[in-house]
């Protein structure tokens, strides 16, 4: 008998703690961010982050160029502080003018000391406190139940000021131009001075490291620097005006708000970030810092409202990156190390690339920076408005140089430039961007963004080790789990429910029900990362919620499984529901319905249609068959979707309000000996309705009617201010991602997943291709295979080169093709037994830049069409043209390999075959976002 009271009690306690941790769930990692578009919630967030952004934004911080930051750290002038001793009388003096209302204070780390935190209801958790002088000394707390403290390791007390030989080169590379300040808020360069107490106006000025001096505990008591930044900011603009003291949010206008909460976001990464770092090595770990669990817990888990504000600051930095994304797109990142500067651009275009972020409809766009200083109901309360707004953050960059502990200061600085810097760019006009947002700005910027990403990913991987650990606990010790604080939000621990002795006796309804909930936030989790069906997801939430009399099997599932393998408990209790269904009568939907046992496309789930290759072909091949019914799965070497297809910028031909005679004529001249009746009639006729389907499926403007090379009439399309390429591959990659997460039953993405072989299997119809996905071959099975994978005109350097075999005599001719572009479908392809025609014919262009910082490159960015066709005229060396510019190309390129041939090619160190392209100033303009990208790539020049 007693050892059934035991087991009940323990029960009892393991369903309290499950409980607690789903509650726990349900409020942290679900709901809408807020101010920002209504698609765009936390679990979109939190997808986003971990499957494509903190990758990309980790490598980024890792490079040289990135992990440099310059500032002042050894003579900051604080206004406010003269001496620790001088902070009461500072307090009390100007006790008058702060605001009131709540302040938010997290204990421990940059800012903050360990005080006791309380909650205030109407602000969203952050309360007011006394505030201690801060201590200039740094030690870190030897146990969460003490107060004596221990010091830091030597290293850990200052600066690691060290640079290697590289990095010291890096610094010398940089060119760190301030901008001047202006007063009139209508004035373009208003925004341009947002950090009035930035890192590049000092005179002590130095690079640090930013990998050798994480942010982490210090012991450093700054909660004074919070209650000023949150207690004396208050926007102060007219009786007539809404007054916010950064108290509740009816008190606040929406541009207070959006401060606030970015604030807010900065001090939840900073508490985040000591909390992981919380105890020096050897205190708690041999060897490596430790987190303190309790400190995360009751600082940021019981506060779901500052993690959303993490998130909200998350996307509000998105935002930025995107607008200023030309900017970034042509930045040098130079350091000195020319192989370093290519990986830096490489990961900067990732991250770039909009597409991989659609998850939030999409994340670079779910903030509206236009929504700021629009409703104010004149323009002097308009202009009052952003005085305020500026003068707020201004205030702040200037309060960071009152932080004492020099390793709190630098990722204060850091900090506080990222943010000014994502606001300087959101509110300035984009052609500003370019000339003021310095070097300094770029650095801080995507590492406040990484910082961001960071916390997210640590706020789930604490939460879930302090759950583990309170489970441990509860297991051990056979008693309830207590509540950390009276203000949390996780409901109280029941105490143990009598039950009968006997071991079979049936669970207490509170036990049901707290089991219930944690079924039902597994249920969430899985559809909401797409795991779950929709139809399976209604049909367990009916045999849990609606069924009268659930089997005790089905909760105990609950208990052990449903927290941590939410796939599992979903998996089982939808095959409980289905046999509950055959048992009552109800006709039972097929296996299919249930989440699947296998992924989509791998033995046990084949699909329609495998689709190889993400250029613009495969993407309209799946786009196709998607909207015909089918089931694809699409495998792409890239981590992004594109290919060679987004690096065409002059247009599409389409017989579109022009003839298909005209077309078939012109491609007919063009082709000369290879001339295929058949396959131009076809392209001919069917260009039309092609295209305009890719139009109106991605919604590209193709506006724009140009007259390019070879054609007689004007029938190139292209969008009036864009890329064509780019503008195709980017909404076609959002259509295609935004399917993958939304139907993940009928579509599936293999990003940087490699296509290595091809078979037919072993009894059936249909294909086997084998793929390298993360490191792991997987099998793929489909009715159909489509390679859609490219040329290979990039192979000249590989082991089995087809250049090489197909067209020696251009070994040594330059490729503007992508690195990715090695032939891989056409060798699998020839070596199962396909057909293989015209490997002989590879196209040469006429006219690649040449970057003469580098003559000699293999890999050149197209000089696109265009350029000719509003114009553009080739000049030999002597300034005179030798062909016409809107021939064939081959007619071009033949008349440049004779001109060359004549010694008439540009003078060294341009290669032999190099022309000048020449265009007016009229041709410029008609071209005028070309020329303005090749002209900041430094590829053009204005003369």
């Amino acid at each position: 008998m007693a050892r059934a009271s035991v087991a009940v009690l323990l029960l009892c306690a393991l369903a309290s703690w499950s409980s607690a941790r789903a509650t726990f769930d349900n409020q942290v990692l679900s709901g809408d961010v807020g101010d920002t578009a209504q698609s765009c919630n936390v679990d979109a967030v939190q997808v986003a982050n971990v499957r494509q952004l903190h990758p990309i934004l980790h490598d980024l911080v890792n490079t040289t160029f990135f992990r440099l930051f310059r500032v002042n750290l050894k003579n900051p002038v604080c206004p406010f502080w003269k001496s620790p001793d001088a902070d009461e009388d500072h307090q009390e003096k100007d006790k008058g003018g702060s605001c009131t209302g709540s302040v938010p204070t997290i204990g421990g780390g940059l800012f903050g000391g360990s005080p006791s935190m309380t909650s205030s209801p109407a602000s969203g958790g952050f309360s007011p406190m006394t505030s201690s002088a801060p201590e200039p000394a740094c030690g870190v707390d030897s146990d969460s139940s003490s107060s004596a403290t221990t010091s830091l390791p030597e290293g850990d007390l200052r600066l690691d000021r060290t640079l290697t030989v590289q990095e010291q080169v890096a610094a010398q590379e940089r060119d760190n131009d301030t901008e001047n300040c202006e007063f009139e808020e209508d004035l373009p360069t208003y925004w341009v001075d947002m950090c009035s107490g930035d890192s590049t106006k000092g005179v002590a000025l130095e690079d640090v490291n930013l990998l050798k001096n994480p942010e982490r505990n210090t012991g450093y008591n700054g909660s004074h620097i919070w209650e000023a930044m949150y207690n004396e900011n208050c926007f102060e603009v007219g009786s007539s005006m809404p007054r916010g003291r950064f108290g509740g949010e009816e008190s606040m206008c929406y541009e207070e708000r959006v401060l606030y909460r970015l604030l807010s976001g900065w001090h939840s990464s900073t508490t985040i970030s000591i909390a992981k770092n919380f105890y020096a090595p050897g205190t708690k770990q041999k060897g490596a810092w430790a987190p303190n669990l309790e400190r995360f817990m009751k600082d940021i888990g019981q506060h779901p409202e500052r993690t959303k504000n993490l998130h909200f600051s998350f996307v509000v930095l998105l935002r930025a990156v995107k607008r200023a994304a030309p900017f970034l797109r042509g930045y040098p990142y130079s350091t000195g190390d020319e192989s370093e500067d290519n990986v830096t651009k490489v990961l900067m275009n990732r991250l770039l690339d909009s597409q991989l972020l659609s998850l939030c409809s999409p994340l670079f766009e779910a903030f509206d920076e236009t929504k700021l200083f629009r409703d104010s109901a004149t323009p002097e309360q308009r202009s009052q408005l952003k005085r305020q707004f500026k003068k707020v953050f201004q205030n702040v960059t200037v309060l960071v140089d009152c932080v004492q502990c020099q390793r709190c200061r630098l990722h204060a600085k850091l900090f506080s430039l990222g943010l000014g810097t994502a606001l300087k760019i959101l509110l300035s006009p984009p052609e500003l961007i370019s000339t003021t947002t310095s070097r300094d700005d770029v650095v801080a910027l995507v590492n406040v963004l990484w910082k961001l990403s960071e916390s997210m990913e640590d706020a789930g991987s604490l939460t879930r080790l302090y759950w583990e650990q309170q489970g441990k606990n509860a297991a051990g010790a056979g008693t309830p789990v207590a509540q950390t604080a009276s203000a949390s939000p996780i409901p109280a621990v029941a105490p143990p429910v009598a039950v009968a002795a006997e071991n079979d006796a049936p669970m207490a309804a509170s036990t049901r029900r707290s089991l219930l909930d944690t079924a039902l936030v597994a249920v969430k989790r899985m559809a909401s990362a797409g795991l779950l069906p929709s139809a399976a997801e209604e049909r367990l939430l009916r045999f849990l919620v609606v069924k009268t009399s659930l089997a005790d099997e089905v909760l105990l599932l609950a208990r052990h499984y449903a927290s941590d393998r939410p796939e599992i408990f979903c998996r089982l209790a939808l095959e409980a529901a289905e046999a509950a269904e055959a048992v009552t009568g109800l006709v039972p939907v097929g296996r299919s319905a249930l989440v699947p046992a296998g992924k989509l496309g791998e033995p046990g789930r084949p699909v329609d249609a495998v689709v190889v290759g993400g250029g613009l072909a495969g993407m309209a091949a799946v786009m196709t068959l998607l909207d015909r019914g089918a089931t694809v799965v699409m495998v792409e070497k890239q981590p992004y979707l594109g290919g060679n297809s987004g690096k065409a910028s002059s247009g599409i031909n389409a017989a579109l309000e022009t003839s298909v005679e005209s077309l078939v004529a012109d491609t007919t001249k063009s082709a000369g000996q290879l001339v295929r009746t058949d396959l131009i009639d076809r392209l001919a006729k069917d260009s039309a309705e092609a295209v305009a389907w890719l139009r109106d499926r991605t919604k590209v403007d193709l506006s724009m009617r140009s007259q390019l090379g070879g054609h007689t009439v004007k029938r190139t399309l292209r969008p009036s201010n864009a890329f064509v390429g780019a503008e195709l591959t980017f909404a076609a990659g959002q259509v295609l991602t935004k399917a993958a997460a939304e139907q993940p039953d009928r579509f599936r993405l293999l990003l940087k997943s490699k296509w290595t072989g091809l078979k037919r299997p072993e009894s059936g119809s249909g294909w086997i291709a084998t793929v390298q996905v993360n490191g792991s071959d997987v099998q793929l099975q489909g009715a159909a295979f489509i390679i859609a994978s490219g040329g290979f005109g990039h192979d000249a350097k590989e082991a089995e080169s087809l250049l090489l075999k197909s067209r020696p005599d251009l070994a040594d001719f330059p490729t503007t093709l992508g690195p990715q572009t090695t032939g891989d479908g056409v060798k699998i392809a020839r070596d199962i037994g396909a057909k293989l025609v015209d490997l002989d014919r590879v196209q040469l262009h006429p006219t690649g830049f040449v970057d003469m910082t580098k003559p000699q490159e293999n890999t050149k960015t197209l000089a696109a069409e265009l350029l000719r066709g509003v114009g553009g005229l080739l000049l030999d060396r002597h300034g005179r043209r030798f062909t016409d510019e809107l021939g064939t190309r081959q007619a071009v390129v033949d008349a440049e390999l004779k001109a060359s041939k004549a010694g008439r090619g540009m003078p060294e160190p341009s290669p032999t075959r190099a022309f000048a392209l020449v265009l007016n100033g009229k041709a410029a303009a008609m071209a005028d976002r070309h020329v303005t990208l090749y002209s900041k790539k430094g590829l053009l020049k204005k003369v």
